[in-house]
């Protein structure tokens, strides 16, 4: 017989797979609702007594305790679509969220805020067990007195991609600048020496870890005094990335390689290295990062590294409903970037 010990704790997962069913049907079998087959319900509950499985949530549920309601907080939703540039983003982090809940036989309610008024509602929502708990994705997870608002009340909450993950005990981030690292790393080992970065501005944790990994890049080269670079900062968007290319690629001793934020500023960078009429990529490599669906689609397709947004909604998904069952309360969750290499970076010119 397995031991319950607080480092042990029995999961429905647990439960789930040893009874042959899925989380959803062991959490109904306990919550005694739906149209169960009576031999399924036998086995669940026998499993449930061999593993004695005894989580929280059966007394939580019992008493009202909190809501199998996941509320994911965003700004405004067109802001929210327009910070990555389009509904990927946003659906990514949707669908693993859901999955997750579904599984775990939760709902999902999608909540937008505004003003203070409406973080306050946030709390109002669990104490009157509308929600029990909620994911933060970026970029409402950079409001540090939404975050600082949900601490102070102990409400659970998973911040995803926060400006600064300290200010929750669940988060859940990507590692961006290990992947620019690589990303920078594969131009310099084709001989770039003339480098820059496009893209970002301070106010997003995006911004900071991408520009970090460009720099760690160039910094840990054995070659890194010969190599000439720069960051130019501008807005997400094509057209930042048009306007901002054209002026970095008209110059005279303009980088043969640039690294940007996001594949949408790559795309308008491409499009400003077509009109100056600069072969791509024999004349200039490009790399971006994100890997959505833009990346593959453009020409030169484009070497980028993807950021996991679905298995991040999942992975935030996750830790609010342990929290809610009382497995954790704290956790910071890392994700890894990968790099996909495409068409868009070659080596240097004269190498």
């Amino acid at each position: 017989m397995q031991e319950n010990s607080p480092h042990s704790k029995v999961t429905i997962k647990d439960v789930a797979e040893k009874a042959g069913v899925s989380a959803m049907t062991v959490s109904r079998v306990m919550r005694n609702q739906g149209k169960i087959a009576p031999e399924t319900r036998a086995l669940v509950l026998k499993v449930i007594s061999e593993l004695e499985y005894e989580p929280l949530s059966s007394a939580r549920n019992l008493s009202g305790a909190y809501s199998r309601t996941i509320g994911i907080v965003i700004p405004d939703a067109n802001d929210f679509r327009e910070f990555r540039h389009g509904y990927e983003y946003e659906y990514a982090l949707l669908i693993g969220a859901l999955n997750v809940c579904k599984s775990h036989d939760f709902a999902v309610n999608i909540i937008e805020t505004r003003d203070v008024h409406d973080v306050n509602l946030l709390v109002r929502k669990v104490l009157a067990r509308q929600v029990g708990g909620y994911i933060v994705p970026a970029p409402a997870s950079e409001y540090l007195d939404l975050l600082k608002t949900l601490k102070e009340h102990d409400l659970a909450f998973s911040a995803i991609s926060a400006f600064d993950p300290t200010h929750a005990d669940l988060a859940v981030v990507a590692d961006e600048r290990s992947a620019t690292r690589t990303l920078t790393g594969k131009m310099i080992e084709l001989g770039h020496r003339r480098i820059a970065f496009i893209g970002g501005t301070t106010r997003h944790r995006a911004t900071l870890e991408r520009q970090a990994g460009f720099l760690e890049a160039i910094a840990s080269h054995p070659d890194r005094g010969r190599i000439e670079h720069a960051v130019h900062d501008c807005n997400a968007f094509f057209d930042d990335g048009y306007e901002m290319g054209l002026q970095v690629l008209s110059r005279p001793d303009r980088p043969t390689a640039v690294q940007c934020l996001t594949d949408d500023i790559a795309a308008g960078v491409i499009a400003a290295a077509n009109r100056l009429k600069i072969s791509l990529p024999d004349g200039l490599s490009i790399a971006g990062f994100d890997n959505f669906g833009l990346a593959r689609k453009i020409t030169p397709a484009l070497t980028t590294a993807g950021l996991p947004a679905e298995d991040m909604g999942e992975a935030a998904a996750l830790q609010v409903i342990d929290a809610l069952e009382g497995r954790c309360r704290r956790a910071v969750k890392t994700l890894a970037c990968n790099i996909v290499v495409r068409d868009s970076i070659a080596r240097a010119p004269g190498w």
